[in-house]
């Protein structure tokens, strides 16, 4: 879902803008980073997310 903003994730998936915002805050405090952008980026590195 790239560059979605949460209001379109939530619309894709079909769950409420505030459950896509309390994961996000779940992922980006597990992965301790500030935000959504770094969030991808640790994820990369760590082989959560792959770019094949």
């Amino acid at each position: 879902m790239k560059g979605f903003s949460n209001k379109q994730v939530a619309d894709e998936l079909g769950i409420s803008e505030a459950t896509v915002k309390a994961h996000m805050s779940s992922v980006m405090e597990k992965l301790e980073v500030p935000d959504r952008t770094r969030a991808v980026t640790v994820a990369i590195e760590r082989g959560v997310i792959r770019l094949d």
